[in-house]
C-alpha cells in the first residue's frame, strides 16, 4: 500500500513536470533605495521608441519578472528617465541601474547598480566574465585622468599616452570577446559600443566572420552597411569626389584640389568640435611648413551656420580651402566617406591614392616626410 502511494505521488510529481511550461524568471536587486516603489521596465535592446515589453515594481530593493522566449535576444532593464536620468557610460557597461541581457528560458540573477551584473546563463555569464575583466583597467584609466590638472601639464602628453594605452587593452579584449562569441547575441552588443574604438580593419575582420544570431541583433545592420561603404573609401582606393560650395559660396569639386600632383589632407571638422579645434594649431604649422613642398589641405566642416563656420577659420588661423553644405552631421561628403566623429583626416597622395586614415599631430608630419621626399 506504502508503494502505491508513492508511486502516485511520484507520478502525479511527473505529470506537473510536463503540464510546466518553459519560461524565464528574472530575479533582480536594486541597489538604490530611492527606486523603491518606482517600476524597473524590460525592454527591446537599442530601440528607444519602442513601448516597454513588461514591467516590475521593486519593492524592498528587489523585483521579478516572469514570462516566456522561445530564442534567445537582447533585451533592456532600466527605469524611466524621471527615476534615473541618462547619463554617459563606458563602452561595455550599461547606463546606471540598467542592465542589457540576453534573455532566452532561463532563470537570470541581476543586480542593478552604478556598474549592472546579469548572471545565470552562458551568454550573460560570459559577458560578465568580461566585465570584470575590464573594469580594473577603467578603474586605472579614471585614476590616470583624474591626474591631468591642466592643459599646460608638463607630462599632459604622457598621461593622455597612458590612457590612450589603456583604453585600447579595453578594445582589445572587446575584439578577443566578440571573435569568441559570434553566436552570442551580447558580442553584437560590444561591436555596436565599440564601434568608435576597435580599429576599422579589425571591424572589418569581425563582420566577415559574424553569424546570423550576430547580424540580427538591432543596429548591427547599420554598421554593417557602414563599413561596406568604407570599403570604397579604404586605403590604397582612389578617392571618391563629391561637390560642395566654399566659404564664398562658389561651388567646388574635391578633385579640384585632390589627384592634381599634391599629398592632400582631407580634414573634416567643426568650428564648434572642441578636439578639433585642439588638433588645428598642429595643422597650421604643418601647413606653413609643408605647402611649398607639395601639400594641400582641404577643410570639410561639418558646420550648419555660415557665420560660425567663418568664426572659427578667421578664429582658428586656417588659411586652406574649405568646403560645407552647412548641413552638420548630415554633410554629404561625411557619408560618402563614412565618417562618423570628428576630427577626422584621409591623406591622398598626388595620384589621388588613400594611403592613410585619421591620423592626427605628429603621426601626419611622419607620414609627410616619408611621402614629400
Amino acid at each position: 500500500m506504502k508503494k502505491t502511494i508513492l508511486m502516485a505521488a511520484a507520478s502525479t510529481l511527473l505529470l506537473a513536470a510536463c503540464n510546466e511550461k518553459p519560461g524565464y524568471e528574472i530575479t533582480g536587486k536594486v541597489n538604490n533605495s530611492a527606486l523603491d516603489g518606482k517600476y524597473v521596465y524590460l525592454c527591446l535592446y537599442n530601440e528607444p521608441d519602442a513601448a516597454p515589453l513588461d514591467s516590475a515594481l521593486v519593492q524592498n530593493g528587489s523585483f521579478t519578472l516572469k514570462g516566456e522566449n522561445p530564442t534567445v535576444v537582447l533585451r533592456t532593464l532600466k527605469f524611466s528617465e524621471e527615476a534615473v536620468p541618462r547619463s554617459y557610460t563606458m563602452p561595455g557597461e550599461d547606463m546606471p541601474f540598467a542592465a542589457t541581457l540576453a534573455l532566452g528560458n532561463n532563470k537570470l540573477q541581476v543586480v542593478l547598480d552604478s556598474l549592472s551584473n546579469v548572471n545565470g546563463s552562458p551568454e550573460n555569464d560570459a559577458l560578465q566574465e568580461f566585465k570584470e575583466a575590464v573594469r580594473p583597467i577603467r578603474k586605472q584609466q579614471a585614476e590616470v585622468a583624474s591626474s591631468l590638472k591642466s592643459d599646460d601639464q608638463p607630462d599632459r602628453a604622457d598621461i593622455e599616452k597612458r590612457y590612450e594605452e589603456l583604453d585600447n587593452q579595453v578594445s582589445q579584449k572587446a575584439a578577443d570577446f566578440i571573435a569568441s562569441n559570434m553566436n552570442n547575441p551580447l558580442a553584437a552588443k560590444l561591436f555596436y559600443d565599440f564601434r568608435y574604438y576597435i580599429p576599422e580593419e579589425k571591424q572589418q575582420e569581425l563582420a566577415a566572420q559574424s553569424s546570423d544570431v550576430f547580424k540580427s541583433v538591432a543596429g548591427i545592420d547599420k554598421l554593417m552597411a557602414r563599413l561596406e561603404n568604407l570599403k570604397k573609401v579604404a586605403v590604397g582606393k582612389k578617392f571618391t569626389d563629391f561637390e560642395m560650395k566654399d566659404v564664398k559660396g562658389d561651388m567646388r569639386k574635391l578633385s579640384d584640389y585632390v589627384g592634381q600632383g599634391k599629398v592632400v589632407l582631407i580634414d573634416f571638422w567643426a568650428s564648434w568640435c572642441p578636439p578639433c579645434r585642439k588638433e588645428t594649431p598642429k595643422l597650421v604649422e604643418l601647413y606653413k611648413q609643408y605647402k611649398g613642398k607639395g601639400f594641400e589641405i582641404v577643410g570639410i566642416s561639418l558646420d550648419s551656420k555660415q557665420d560660425a563656420w567663418e568664426k572659427g577659420i578667421k578664429d582658428l588661423n586656417i588659411t586652406w580651402p574649405q568646403l560645407s553644405d552647412l548641413q552638420g552631421w548630415k554633410n554629404g561628403g561625411a557619408a560618402i566617406y563614412s565618417v562618423n566623429s570628428i576630427p577626422h583626416t584621409i591623406l591622398v597622395d598626388k595620384d589621388g591614392t588613400i594611403i592613410a586614415k585619421n591620423i592626427h599631430g605628429d603621426e601626419i608630419e611622419a607620414k609627410l616626410k616619408e611621402v614629400l621626399k
